[in-house]
């Protein structure tokens, strides 16, 4: 593979994010269907993509030029589909609960993913070679066909009880009306998302958090990738200790969110844990840039990153949708969800590309400016995040 063939994968992952997201803000604003229907054909699309990927696979020679392209396309698309889903019923779940319930609730659903996701990972390499790439795929395949009727279910509960959040899109567009220029504004995405961060100032300032965070951590990954390449010449043990890694960095975040959070959440204010998460995490990387650049050490700075986003990052940032309006809970979510958090990575995937002469400790100083960075824009977001009691006003009065 060439050493410039997964930085411009990476890179392709932002444009097809944006098509995804015009595809996608299209069908949330069709009053005909609404968020319920959005996921079921992103769903579909996803499903689609996958199946025609495996008969591609079969139909191709191993080890060809033309599955090796299909192997690249469907990373790109990968990395595009899985937030625009992941993020969509995530804002359902935010719209269906008080701040409140969302603060008793978030941890332990964030736990058991975690919990799935340390399963899973254990579990991918005896599939691997047991079933196969395509067989991998197919059972991709075969979980989101499952989601489809639990999603549907879902949202046909919410319409049953009474918190179904399609009729509050239907409402506020009716208000809007149907002049030219509004029609004109809903089919220009750009145009509408900085309408949008203009009228709340809390998504923008979310934007900004969200880009600096995942540059910050695509830093550390590299430094923790070329560490580890110096440190275990063997692809063997470099394999093993990486899926220990991640299997310790997804059990500690489901402790947290089962153990520790819940009986946190009523002192758990996303407003001051946006100063708290940078305090926590920016001397220990001065520490490691500055001190020694050891496997121990770059490894505790990326499971400390990788834990407190798992557990902590991922919970309050639910949180701080919550009180926003429909179409910041749905439009302005998946912008940042889908776009920032691709962007953030590609982009610094390219630019690290072109940095080709780094050293490790290069890197460790530049994650050091960077995670400063990252603290003055999650400094910023709290000053626009409102506190737990102001939220759950702001929910009853809609």
């Amino acid at each position: 593979v060439h050493p410039s063939a997964y930085p411009l994968a990476m890179g392709l992952v932002t444009p097809v994010s944006l098509i995804l997201l015009y595809w996608y803000g299209l069908m949330v604003k069709n009053k005909s269907g609404g968020p319920r229907q959005a996921l079921r054909r992103t769903t579909l699309l996803a499903i689609s993509m996958l199946t025609m990927s495996i008969v591609l696979l079969q139909l191709s020679t191993n080890g060809s030029m033309i599955q090796k392209g299909i192997v690249a396309l469907l990373f790109i698309f990968q990395n595009s589909y899985a937030h625009l889903l992941y993020s969509q019923q995530w804002s359902f779940l935010g719209s269906v609960m008080t701040p409140t319930e969302g603060a008793k609730w978030f941890s332990s659903i964030a736990g058991l993913s975690s919990l799935v996701c340390t399963i899973t990972a254990t579990c991918v390499p005896t599939l691997a070679s047991t079933v196969g790439l395509k067989g991998l795929i197919l059972g991709t395949s075969l979980t989101l066909t499952l989601s489809m009727p639990l999603a549907d279910r879902a949202y046909a509960l919410g319409e049953k009880y009474g918190f179904d959040p399609t009729p509050e899109l239907q409402r506020k567009e009716t208000e809007k009306g149907q002049n030219k220029e509004q029609q004109q504004e809903d089919t220009n995405l750009i145009t509408k998302t900085v309408s949008l961060f203009q009228r709340v100032p809390t998504l923008a300032a979310l934007f900004g958090e969200v880009i600096a965070f995942q540059s910050l951590s695509t830093i550390l990954n590299l430094c923790f990738v070329r560490t580890l390449k110096q440190s275990m010449p063997s692809d063997t043990n470099r394999a093993s200790y990486t899926g220990k890694f991640y299997a310790y960095a997804n059990g500690m975040s489901a402790l947290m969110q089962f153990c520790v959070l819940p009986l946190a959440r009523k002192y758990l204010e996303p407003k001051w844990s946006y100063v708290a998460m940078p305090l926590l995490l920016l001397p220990w990387l001065a520490y490691t840039a500055y001190t020694t650049t050891s496997l121990w050490m770059v490894s505790a700075a990326f499971f400390s990153l990788k834990t407190l986003d798992y557990s902590l990052r991922n919970v309050v940032n639910e949180m701080v949708y919550q009180p926003l309006d429909f179409e910041s809970r749905y439009v302005g979510k998946e912008v940042i969800g889908v776009f920032a958090n691709r962007f953030g990575k590609s982009g610094m995937s390219l630019l690290l590309s072109l940095w080709t002469v780094a050293t490790v400790t290069q890197l460790s100083h530049c994650s050091v400016a960077v995670g400063a960075l990252w603290s003055c824009c999650s400094f910023w977001l709290s000053r626009n995040v409102v506190s737990n009691e102001e939220a759950e006003e702001r929910v009853a009065e809609e």
